[in-house]
């Protein structure tokens, strides 16, 4: 075997099964290279996705016996059924066009079709297929940060709750530090860098915590009225890091703090004239956006009239007549995304919220609105992907027409694609935006059955939110389901940071509410990920100090204040074991959906009877509890 070629070895490799694959990584040098080989993992990964899938049903559709056909239409046509354009086209008896009259040609042809078209990655992207196979296919663990208890005599023992966080990040982009500030004031840091060669990690723990009541103003015992200022507003995107200066920006109701992350002191204070909402990503050394209920302002914090010592500029604000700011004609801005996609020279300014439009400022110009796209629907978060929007009728599968020259030449153009997380009539809406020319498409009908929090770009995937407590990955089109974790499943705080779910056999339906059972209703407002994607994005790493793999993980914070590591596998996001080997327990596709569709039926079946005990507690007192039969 140590004489035959490489090509020889990945083909033999091809025809074994994936957890031998990952067995023989850890045979030789050798073979740890080629088990890794990107192409075989590519391919692996397409034959366990929905696009494969979706091949294969229609050559089924073209090879079944002519007597199946009515029992086929009539199943097609029953309610909820995913209709494409080959369904129908066989259900009307159409024929499709064809490209051989070979039939083994023709089956080539059409995979090779599905794979281009199923392909996540961009001509000038260089995505990990071993570690996005793990990410499809190996268990889900999540595992919370430690947060600091009440540091009150007369509250022992009751944590803290974050009301933010945001990231200080390394020069290429991976995370480093956590950063968030907590419900008594202060402000915690944690090492959750990654484990390589030559570091074990940061394992999430604490570096650093400051006194209660700086962000407030208030003494350190007085944890209830820091409390009550700190969560007053609720904002989601109340912390901005600027990596390049370690300083942070932290918004509690009508002011903005610039902290020293290297001295954790206060550095400056500005107020605004309205609570805060929103702040933008602090990168590239551009101004921070800021968002009140009513007005988007720009943050430069190189005007000293914005220090501590200097005067308070909140009155001159309201009138206008020193600072220039936007005012809105709808209250209320959720999310503010700086589009630097096309190019350094890029001075776009996206701003969403409760308003049914995205709004468009440009920065040279600012506070002139440059124009507006309209979503019908209320955006709760923005994020952006840094390349082109595809269109939907360049789908190679459900579109016969259209040809793979014409899908790579979309592919290579310039662009970016803007993600939303939104709800629109009740229901969860996700939407791409694609630029410069805008190109909508919005899923708003198998997106989510509730309101969408919070988006992401993970990986060759999209990953985002909503008010079920669910986190569902989706491919880069924004409809083709990959995975669904609700964030209920995980076991509590209490359980010492396991992954598994918590048992809920000690809770009953008749309880006195059903919010006893810790980590229950629970949802994730915010998602980032370890390692971001931009333009300048690689999937190796060619230093002599090599990072581990599968550490393209996801930072939660929740609704109740949690913050937590999302990985996937066996081992703790957070707690790795020095002597650990990596191992890969992959799953079938058709396990991953089982069950993930036992998990969902689950999940509803306990909503149902907690909305059943509810009625019960509910009519207790109005006389039917006491009904004689």
């Amino acid at each position: 075997m140590d004489r035959l070629p490489e090509e020889v070895v990945l083909h033999i490799f091809s025809y074994c099964e994936v957890q031998d694959i990952v067995r023989l990584q850890t045979v030789s040098c050798r073979y740890l290279k080629l088990g890794r080989d990107n192409a075989l993992w590519k391919i692996d990964c397409f034959s366990s996705s929905r696009a494969e899938a979706l091949r294969r049903r229609q050559q089924l559709l073209t090879v079944q016996s002519p007597q199946l056909a009515e029992l086929r239409n009539a199943v097609t046509a029953l309610p909820g059924a995913d209709l494409t354009a080959w369904d129908v086209a066989q259900l009307r008896g159409s024929t499709q066009p064809r490209s051989s009259a070979d039939p083994e040609a023709e089956a080539r042809v059409q995979r090779t079709r599905a794979l281009v078209n199923w392909e996540p990655g961009y001509p000038d992207e260089r995505l990990n297929y071993y570690e996005e196979y793990i990410h499809r296919h190996a268990s889900i663990n999540v595992h919370w940060v430690g947060v600091p208890q009440l540091r009150a005599s007369d509250k022992d023992g009751v944590v803290c709750e974050a009301t933010g966080t945001g990231t200080l990040d390394n020069a290429d982009g991976s995370v480093q530090t956590l950063v968030s500030p907590l419900d008594d004031g202060s402000i915690c840091v944690w090492d959750i860098s990654e484990r390589s060669s030559s570091h074990q990690g940061g394992r999430g723990r604490l570096i650093h915590q400051t006194r209660p009541g700086l962000l407030t103003g208030r003494e350190a015992d007085a944890t209830s009225e820091s409390r009550a200022i700190m969560t007053e507003v609720g904002a989601v995107e109340c912390v901005s890091i600027d990596s390049t200066s370690s300083k942070g920006y932290f918004a509690v109701q009508n002011s903005l703090h610039e902290i020293d992350l290297n001295t954790m002191q206060a550095a400056s204070t500005k107020q605004y004239p309205f609570p805060i909402t929103v702040l933008s990503d602090a990168k590239d050394r551009v101004p921070v956006t800021v968002g009140t209920n009513w007005t988007v302002h720009l943050h430069d914090p190189r005007d000293r009239a914005f220090m501590l010592s200097g005067p308070n500029p909140a009155g001159e604000l309201i009138g206008g007549s020193q600072y220039s700011h936007a005012t809105l004609a709808q209250p209320g801005p959720l999310s503010i995304l700086h589009d630097s996609g096309l190019g350094a020279d890029d001075s776009s300014i996206w701003v969403a919220g409760r308003f049914t439009s995205l709004l468009n400022y440009d920065r040279r110009f600012f506070p002139r609105l440059r124009g507006t796209i309209h979503s019908g629907a209320r955006i709760a978060s923005l994020s952006s992907l840094p390349y082109p929007l595809v269109p939907q009728n360049l789908d190679l599968i459900r579109n016969p027409e259209a040809t793979i020259s014409a899908l790579v030449e979309a592919r290579n153009r310039r662009g970016t694609t803007i993600l939303a997380a939104a709800e629109y009539k009740g229901k969860g809406s996700l939407e791409l935006y694609g630029l410069p020319r805008v190109q909508p498409y919005q899923n708003r009908q198998t997106a989510s059955a509730s309101k969408l929090l919070s988006v992401a770009p993970h990986g060759g995937r999209i990953v985002f939110s909503d008010g079920d407590g669910n986190l569902k990955w989706v491919e880069r089109d924004g409809f083709s389901h990959v995975r669904t974790l609700n964030i209920n499943d995980t076991a509590p705080i209490g359980d010492g940071g396991s992954g598994q779910p918590g048992d809920a056999s000690a809770y009953g339906i008749w309880s006195s509410t059903a919010s006893e059972m810790p980590g229950q209703g629970d949802i994730v407002q915010k998602i980032i990920s370890t390692h971001p994607i931009t333009n300048s994005t690689l999937s190796y790493d060619h230093r002599s100090s090599r990072a581990d793999i599968n550490q393209s993980n996801l930072i939660l914070w929740t609704g109740d204040g949690r913050l937590g590591m999302l990985g996937f596998g066996h081992r703790n996001a957070l707690d790795h074991d020095e002597n650990e080997v990596v191992e890969v327990q992959a799953e079938s596709a058709e396990q991953r959906a089982k069950q993930d569709a036992e998990r969902q039926y689950g999940m509803a079946m306990r909503r149902a009877l907690e909305r059943n005990a509810d009625e019960v507690r509910f009519v207790r007192g109005l006389g039917m509890g006491f009904a004689r039969h």
